[in-house]
C-alpha cells in the first residue's frame, strides 16, 4: 500500500513538474514573440550651433531626421504615412485616379493622412524648415514670378537661392558625363551651369569627380547643408556634410506593402560613392560671417 502510495505522488510531482515546465515555456515564448518598441536612432538629429545667414541648418536637418526616424522605426513592423509616389502609382488598377484595393487597405490602417512622397517634395521639407517664414513666401513668390505654375525643381528652387539668395553653386562633374563638354565650356566662358531651356546657374567653381575628391571632401564637409540636384535635375537631394540625402520615389511605407519593385523610402550614401548620375550642381546657403 505504501508502495502505491509512493509511486502516485511521483507521479503527481512529475505531472506538476512537466505542466509548470510547459506553462514556463510558453510564457518564455510569449516574450520572444512581443514585438518591443523600435527606439533605434536611425538618422542622428543635429545639436550643431547654425553657422548660416537667414538659414538655420539644425531645423532643416532635424525636419528629416524626425521623419526618417519615425519611418525606419515603424517600417519594418508596423506602418508610416510616407510612401513614393511611383509605388502609389503602380498600386492603381486600370485608371491612376482609382484607389486599389491595397492602398484602400493601407490607408485605413492608418490614424493620420497618408504622405506622398519624392525626391523634391522631400528635399523642399528640409529647405522649407530652415528657412525663415517671410523667406520661404519670398521664394514662393519669385518661383510663381519666374517660372509660372511649374513644379518646384531642383534647378528651379536652385536658380533662385543662387540669384535672389546668395547661396553659392558648385558643379561637381564626372569626365564620362554625356554634359561635360558642354559643362565645362559654359562654365570656361560664362562661369555658370546651363540648365536646358531655362536660365543658367552662376557658379563658384567646377570640381571632376575622380581627380579633385579632395576637394569635394572639404567643400561638403563645411556645410552641413546643401541643396543639390543631379543631371539638370533629373533627381534632387540634400546634403548633410559629406553624405547625400534622398528620397526614392517607389520607396514603400512599411514592409507589409513592399513589392518587387519597392525599396525603403529614404536612403544615405556619402556623396563621393554617389554615382546614380554623372553630373551634380550643389548650393550652399552664405555663412554669417561671409560678406
Amino acid at each position: 500500500m505504501k508502495l502505491i502510495y509512493l509511486i502516485s505522488s511521483l507521479v503527481l510531482f512529475s505531472g506538476c513538474h512537466l505542466l509548470n515546465d510547459e506553462k514556463d515555456q510558453v510564457a518564455t515564448s510569449n516574450e520572444e514573440i512581443s514585438i518591443k518598441p523600435d527606439t533605434t536612432v536611425y538618422t542622428k538629429p543635429s545639436r550643431l550651433k547654425n553657422e548660416y545667414k537667414s538659414f538655420n541648418s539644425r531645423a532643416a536637418i532635424n525636419e528629416i531626421a524626425e521623419m526618417e526616424n519615425f519611418y525606419f522605426r515603424n517600417y519594418q513592423n508596423g506602418i508610416t504615412p510616407y510612401y513614393g509616389t511611383i509605388w502609389r502609382e503602380n498600386l492603381a488598377v486600370n485608371d491612376s485616379t482609382l484607389d486599389s484595393p491595397e492602398f484602400i487597405k493601407y490607408c485605413n490602417a492608418l490614424e493620420e493622412k497618408p504622405d506622398s512622397m519624392h525626391c523634391t517634395l522631400y528635399a523642399v521639407k528640409a529647405l522649407k524648415a530652415g528657412l525663415p517664414d517671410s523667406l520661404w513666401k519670398e521664394l514662393e513668390d519669385e518661383h510663381l514670378k519666374t517660372y509660372g505654375s511649374h513644379e518646384h525643381a531642383g534647378w528651379s528652387i536652385g536658380h533662385i537661392l543662387v540669384e535672389k539668395f546668395g547661396w553659392k553653386a558648385y558643379l561637381i562633374i564626372e569626365e564620362s558625363c554625356q554634359e561635360f563638354s558642354h559643362c565645362k565650356k559654359s562654365f570656361d566662358s560664362k562661369r555658370t551651369y546651363p540648365v536646358w531651356g531655362k536660365p543658367d546657374i552662376p557658379l563658384q567653381d567646377l570640381f571632376i569627380k575622380g581627380k579633385d575628391n579632395l576637394l569635394i571632401e572639404n567643400l561638403l564637409n563645411e556645410n552641413e547643408f546643401g541643396w543639390g540636384f543631379s543631371y539638370q535635375g533629373w533627381h534632387t537631394w540634400v546634403t548633410r556634410f559629406s553624405t547625400l540625402k534622398e528620397c526614392i520615389w517607389y520607396g514603400a511605407p512599411s514592409k507589409s506593402f513592399e513589392s518587387g519593385y519597392s525599396a525603403p523610402l529614404f536612403k544615405k550614401t556619402p556623396f563621393i560613392e554617389y554615382y546614380d548620375y554623372g553630373s551634380h550642381v550643389v548650393i550652399f546657403p552664405p555663412k554669417a560671417l561671409e560678406n
